[in-house]
């Protein structure tokens, strides 16, 4: 069976005894590899689903994050990556995978603290061998959001849409806040990596789920769809994975910024820009599939 590992040694408990080491644990963590995409093979279901559970106390509330995703048959391997976004920074990962499945299923419970927005995002990816020298790739997206009210001032409660007028004004609030976050992470990274803004149209990565149908800017379909694939593997493997410094170390991406996508109106490539929770900036590139 062929399989691309990442391999990450983690010590849990280690014995210096008469000169030898002993690891009792090695962890490994499966990467994502796209392929050309075969459209025969399909997603019957690809969903996120964000819902307010419970107040935990009087200061935390309880969401529930699903993703679930099922092919129209079984396929070598199943992988499916899911983000979780609150007010901007992220909250929390998950990532499932399967040999010869076609179904993933993910259920988590998070806590949080005082009204927030909340913005999940999930890539679901197949790999599918016909042999060593053919394999091919499925993909597709999907998320959902919520916004939840925690505040002493009045009933815990949550909505994707306001439907009375207190809803509307901390809709205003929150997307005010999250907006003004956003703003200001965004103008540091462009001014430190000076980048001409004029040169590119710029989508949060949140937001990339809406192209699961509908070409990216200058994109065709096609380019669209090789493009989403290879992004979704960098960032499984330059964020989701862990965040690289310049000096080296790998950081969790948890309480980072959400990734900011540029894409160049050339069609040349794509600039990831996004700042560590301690607020170092992160710069990536991403070419774009043909383009050199």
């Amino acid at each position: 069976m062929m399989k691309r590992i990442i391999y990450i040694s983690t010590i849990l408990c280690s014995v210096l005894f008469a000169g030898f080491l002993y690891i009792t644990k090695e962890e490994t963590q499966e990467s994502i590899i796209f392929f050309p995409l075969d459209r025969s093979v399909m997603f019957t279901v690809a969903t996120t689903n964000l819902t307010l559970i419970d107040a935990k106390d009087e200061d935390e509330h309880i969401l529930e994050w699903d993703s679930t995703s099922i092919l129209d048959r079984e396929v070598f391997l199943r992988q499916d990556v899911s983000l979780l976004f609150s007010d901007g920074r992220l909250k929390a990962k998950t990532s499932e995978w399967e040999d010869q499945s076609k179904k993933i299923a993910q259920y988590s419970k998070i806590t949080g603290e005082d009204s927030s927005h909340y913005v999940a995002i999930s890539y679901h990816h197949g790999e599918i061998h016909y042999d060593d020298n053919h394999i091919k790739s499925t993909q597709k997206m999907s998320g959902d959001h919520l916004y939840v009210i925690d505040s002493s001032f009045s009933s815990l409660e949550s909505f994707r849409e306001p439907k009375k007028t207190t809803q509307k004004e901390w809709k205003d609030i929150l997307d005010h806040a999250t907006e003004q976050n956003r703003a200001y992470a965004l103008a540091n990274l462009i001014d430190h990596f000076d980048i001409n803004t004029t040169d590119y149209n710029q989508l949060p990565l949140s937001e990339l789920v809406e192209y699961n149908e509908q070409p990216l800017f200058e994109l065709d379909n096609e380019k669209t769809q090789q493009t989403i694939g290879k992004l979704w593997e960098g960032i499984y493997r330059n964020y989701f994975l862990g965040i690289k410094l310049k000096d080296g170390t790998v950081i969790d991406p948890i309480g980072s910024s959400e990734p900011q996508l540029f894409f160049h109106k050339d069609s040349s490539h794509i600039l990831i820009l996004f700042e560590t929770s301690e607020g170092d900036p992160i710069q990536l590139i991403q070419y774009v599939p043909g383009s050199h």
